[in-house]
């Protein structure tokens, strides 16, 4: 299930977060896609890769730059 990333996976990916931090960001729709199995929460890579990718920037008072 290496295609796949849990929520303490992504701690992992981004040291100083939390899986509260990424709990929060579920609820409010602003972090990557997810999907559940039961009660277990999971990211696709790839879907990591597109919501990284869509949140670069190249200035710090810029939008995110657009597809």
């Amino acid at each position: 299930m290496s295609d796949v990333l849990t929520p303490e996976d992504m701690t992992e990916r981004y040291p100083r977060t939390t899986r509260q931090s990424w709990a929060q960001m579920r609820y409010n729709g602003n972090g990557p896609r997810y999907f559940k199995v039961g009660r277990k929460v999971f990211y696709d890579v790839n879907d990591v890769i597109e919501w990284e990718e869509s949140n670069k920037r190249t200035r710090t008072d810029d939008a995110p730059e657009a597809a």
